[in-house]
């Protein structure tokens, strides 16, 4: 199956990358000018320069018409302003979907790649039923929501699936890296009194589970979440990322307050050096949320996936390629 795929420098795109070579697939990945793209070309496989922001539509919409399937994975986690949010993660969305659609009419399948933060919190330690209506804390996750509403525009026109993940962790991931720092040190900064609930996903468990969704025929409009089977604290995560390092984590316990006037900060001096940043009063917004839990239910009765990567088993592989790698 050949596959064009969004975001394939990114953590998670690039894992996605590999799981579809190793599984016998053939990536056509979108790439920018400025990309590196070494891990691409060390895979062997076909690249096409463009972007969420500047489509080049003539070569992108012929790549398009000779897939058969696209992954749309690219996106914004952190921004100077908050419209561009919806300018990345929602109208582009929606303007790659209108043109797969309009280059390719036989497509296969679309899969967007959506986020837990679209659907909003949940209750407690369950999670939040996929047929409640979706209720984002955060600019970010309105933006997500919004690329799903675009995307799910067409679904009576293509095959659409939508993927909600929680925080995804693993190999060449650079926003839990300064968690796994603080944790080779002995140390974890919690927030709060560390109780509050999420679900996670190691990196490819999620690629596997994006595997089946082209593999496996299912109806259009599925929207699933994913998760490693678990309910986890950020108190309980903290202590694995030490303990994957055989260490013991003393763990310093920050008032909300200094995480919201941490953010306030973080944000004001983005704003004045002109730089992202992604910790900023929304991220603490989210934060501040008690529950962020979501189950696989769905997901393992439509497609058949199961989690295979544990917390335990996830974040000492991701320790040991950080150590191999230098980044820790």
């Amino acid at each position: 199956m050949r596959v064009f795929l969004s975001g394939a420098t990114g953590f998670v795109g690039s894992h996605i990358v590999e799981c579809l070579v190793d599984a016998g697939h053939q990536p056509i990945c979108m790439v920018r000018k400025t990309s590196n793209t070494a891990l691409l070309k060390s895979l062997g496989v076909e690249t096409v320069v463009g972007s969420l922001t500047d489509l080049d539509l003539e070569r992108v919409a012929e790549t398009l018409a000779e897939v058969d399937a696209v992954v749309h994975v690219a996106g914004v986690i952190k921004v100077r302003d908050t419209d561009d949010f919806y300018r990345m993660n929602g109208d582009a969305s929606g303007e790659l979907a209108r043109l797969a659609h309009a280059a390719n009419p036989n497509l296969k399948r679309f899969i967007y790649m959506s986020s837990v933060s679209a659907q909003g919190p949940s209750a407690g330690d369950a999670p939040r039923a996929l047929d409640e209506a979706p209720a984002p804390v955060s600019h970010y996750g309105r933006s997500k929501l919004a690329g799903e509403v675009a995307v799910l525009e067409f679904a009576d026109r293509m095959p659409v699936t939508i993927f909600r993940p929680p925080p995804v962790y693993g190999p060449r991931d650079y926003e839990m890296l300064a968690a796994f720092k603080m944790a080779k040190y002995g140390l974890a900064a919690v927030y709060g009194d560390g109780s509050g609930l999420l679900s996670l996903i190691y990196v490819e468990d999620l690629a596997g589970a994006v595997l089946s969704a082209l593999e496996v025929e299912h109806p259009s409009a599925a929207v699933f979440t994913i998760d490693d089977g678990a309910v986890h604290t950020w108190e309980s995560l903290t202590r694995d990322f030490g303990l994957a390092m055989d260490k013991s984590p003393k763990h310093i316990r920050l008032p909300r307050t200094v995480f919201r006037v941490a953010g306030a900060i973080s944000e004001e001096f983005g704003k004045l050096t002109r730089k992202a940043t992604i910790f900023n009063r929304d991220k603490v917004t989210e934060m501040s949320q008690e529950s962020w839990i979501c189950g696989h239910e769905a997901l393992s009765e439509t497609l058949g996936w199961q989690p295979e990567w544990p917390i335990e088993r996830g974040a000492r592989h991701t320790a040991q390629w950080y150590l191999k790698n230098g980044w820790l």
